[in-house]
Order: C-alpha cells, then sequence, then structure tokens
C-alpha cells in the first residue's frame, strides 16, 4: 500500500492541474461513470469537532484534450477509482494541540479486489479541489468580463477561492467581508502583496453591487447575501454550506437564479437546498444543471450578461478520487511516497 504525505502531494500538485482534474470527474460524473455514495457530516462534541466521511467510484474513459480547451490528456485510457474521504473541522486543534483545525485522510480501494491501495493526507486535495469547483464553476457560469470579486470570509479556502478563480478570469479588485477585523487587514494585505486591489468591506450591500462575482465561504446558519442586494449578471460561488444546517443565500436569490449544484443530492442534504426543502418547495423547480452537465456540454453555461447564476458546491467525493488517483500515478512514476 502507497502511503502519501501531505509534503509530497504539494509538491506535486498545482492549482491548474487540479481544475483539469476537477473538470473531468464533473464530466465524466455527467455522462453516468460516477457514483456518489451518501455523505456522513456528524458532530463529535467531546472533541468539539465536524467529522464526515465522502466516498464514491469514478471511472475515467480515455481523454483526448484537457477540459477548457487544452490539448495535453489529463487521463489516458480508461481508468477506474473506488475510495473514500474521512475527516473534517477540529475547532480547538490550534489552540489545544498546536495542530491545523482541518483534518482529512484518503484511501483508495482496488474497485476489482477491495485491497487498499494507498492512503494519503487529503488537506492539500481538499483545499485545492475544493477551490477548483469554484474556478471551474466560473469559468462556465461567471462574464467574461469579470474582474471585481467579493469575498466573504477571510479562512484558508477564502484564499484558496481567489488563487483559483485567477485562473479563469483576471481579477483586478477584491473586496473582503469578515467577522474580524485583524483577519480582514491581513487578507487584504496578503493579496496587495500579489498584485490585487484588495479592500476591506464594511456595507457588504454597496460591495456586493459593484461586484462580478462573488464567493462566500463561512459557516454561517443564516443567508449572508440577500436577494435585493445583488445585481443582473452577477455570478455566486457560495462554498461553505456543507453540513446541516449550514445556510449563506437568501432562498428568494435562489429562486430568481440560474441555480447550479455540483450534486442535487447534497445540496437538499448538505448545501444551499436544505432550505429549500425545510421550506416544502419543490427543489426540481429550482435546479437548471449539475455542474458536471455543463462541463460535459448536456447544458449550456452563463447565456447572457444579465442573467444572476449561483453555484453551491457542497463538496462531492469524485473531486477527491480524481485528484488522489492522478497523486497516485505520479508516485509510482517518480518513486514518490512509502510502500508498506
Amino acid at each position: 500500500m502507497l502511503l502519501l504525505s501531505d509534503d509530497v502531494i504539494q509538491n506535486e500538485l498545482s492549482m491548474r492541474q487540479v481544475i483539469e482534474l476537477v473538470e473531468h470527474a464533473f464530466a465524466a460524473d455527467a455522462h453516468g461513470n460516477a457514483r456518489t455514495f451518501p455523505a456522513i457530516v456528524e458532530y463529535v462534541g467531546m472533541a468539539h469537532a465536524h467529522f464526515g466521511i465522502k466516498s464514491g467510484y469514478l471511472r475515467f474513459e480515455a481523454a483526448g484534450r484537457e477540459a477548457g480547451g487544452g490539448t495535453s490528456p489529463v487521463i489516458r485510457g480508461e481508468q477506474e477509482v473506488l475510495g473514500l474521504k474521512a475527516g473534517g473541522y477540529w475547532a480547538a486543534n490550534q489552540e489545544r494541540h498546536g495542530l491545523p483545525k482541518h483534518r482529512a485522510t484518503i484511501l483508495l480501494i482496488n474497485p476489482d479486489t477491495g485491497e487498499a491501495l494507498a492512503v494519503m493526507s487529503a488537506n492539500s486535495i481538499t483545499r485545492m479541489r475544493t477551490a477548483a469547483a469554484g474556478a471551474v464553476a466560473a469559468r462556465h457560469l461567471a462574464r467574461k468580463d469579470a474582474t471585481v470579486v467579493t469575498v466573504l470570509g477571510t479562512g484558508e479556502q477564502a484564499h484558496a477561492q481567489v488563487e483559483a478563480l485567477q485562473l479563469t478570469r483576471d481579477i483586478s479588485t477584491l473586496y473582503v467581508w469578515g467577522r474580524q477585523e485583524a483577519a480582514i487587514q491581513d487578507y487584504v494585505t496578503e493579496w496587495r502583496r500579489r498584485g490585487v486591489d484588495g479592500q476591506p468591506v464594511k456595507n457588504l450591500q454597496d460591495a456586493l453591487a459593484k461586484s462580478d462575482i462573488v464567493v462566500t465561504t463561512t459557516p454561517s446558519t443564516a443567508p449572508l447575501i440577500l436577494n435585493e442586494w445583488i445585481v443582473p449578471g452577477t455570478h455566486i460561488n457560495a462554498i461553505g454550506s456543507d453540513g446541516a444546517g449550514k445556510r449563506e443565500i437568501d432562498l428568494q436569490l435562489i429562486r430568481r437564479s440560474k441555480f447550479v449544484p455540483d450534486k442535487i443530492s447534497q445540496s437538499t442534504s448538505i448545501g444551499e437546498l436544505q432550505g429549500v426543502v425545510q421550506a416544502g418547495a419543490d427543489c426540481r423547480t429550482l435546479v437548471y444543471a449539475e455542474l458536471g452537465q455543463i462541463c460535459a456540454g448536456i447544458k449550456v453555461g452563463r447565456e447572457n450578461d444579465t442573467e444572476i447564476t449561483i453555484f453551491d458546491s457542497s463538496g462531492v467525493s469524485f473531486q477527491d478520487l480524481a485528484v488522489a488517483h492522478h497523486l497516485v500515478g505520479v508516485a509510482r512514476e517518480k518513486k514518490l511516497g512509502q510502500i508498506v
């Protein structure tokens, strides 16, 4: 069995690679080549942790080009991958143990025999594949001329989302909203250092009115973005809602938008549509398409410059499997990691 540490993974993965792998995985799902098993997301009270397990199966068919218009194949030949990711958020880790709050591990299994093939850290994978999904959604759903972004939240994923967005859109201005003034200033300083005009936000409504793309990365359980605050032509990447009770987007805004979840089944259980279910509305009338259908060309993405689009990212197992499978191939080729 192959063991891969997070250090090895960080050295071998780029955000651009992960974006292409994730887009291929979404397209494979739309073509019926993926199975997403029910996600388990639970609260572990004594550890003050949110723990989850996401598992699934993914089959790649031979690819002749990269997603997004490239020419180099990402996946060579037909390949299968089966596995799971277990992990979550340990709120007290930093203070008590000096450890990251987010911890996760991926296990890959031979789909023919059931034997364990690889175990690897999933911290960097989760960070990058989540951001990559946002970039893929923006590639298809944001206006081509989008340059102004508002981010809600100042944590690690708030940074990762912008890193990935920069590979699909030319971002010039970045408005940042959060709960802690010091964290906002640190965020703004970092992005100014990277050459982006970062601006702290005091009035969220004003910032949203000037934004082409909005990214939410909070653990909120009540809507932060209201329907009347969003102007025509805006694209929203709703990233934070990935557990029971979480919610960032106003229901009326969902009704008004072209709404695209990563998976309908997860959006209704741990994503933005769980509020719709609780309200007794018919979710089928609110969903335009799953992201995979757009990646595969089955449905069209943005159709004009005035429609409001929302991508609901709950995080799907085949995103992890695609990246982990790629890493196993790289490790075997370069003789990386440990075999036990």
